[in-house]
């Protein structure tokens, strides 16, 4: 497995973002796994694919991150409270 080679069945990180059938969770998941495998593959990488890796496990981050952060939150602003809105 090279850097470029893609995971799964799918070509680049975000291609699992914004995959419509994944669950988050699963995203999640899929993710990681990837992660993984591209940080222990990057070691044994010859010097000219390391830059490649990187690129990727930067991606994976990235990813990784945009999934953390769509995960559902209350449309609740901090300085209002529940009870002054039913008043």
């Amino acid at each position: 497995m090279t850097a470029n080679q893609g995971y799964a069945g799918f070509g680049r990180p975000g291609d699992i973002v914004n995959d419509k059938v994944l669950t988050r969770s699963e995203k999640a998941e899929t993710l990681l796994h990837w992660q993984r495998s591209a940080t222990l593959l990057a070691r044994l990488a010859p010097e000219e694919e390391r830059a490649a890796y990187q690129k990727l496990t930067m991606e994976l981050a990235i990813a990784l991150a945009r999934i953390d952060n769509a995960a559902s939150t209350p449309h609740i602003l901090p300085d209002r409270s529940l009870k002054s809105s039913q008043a």
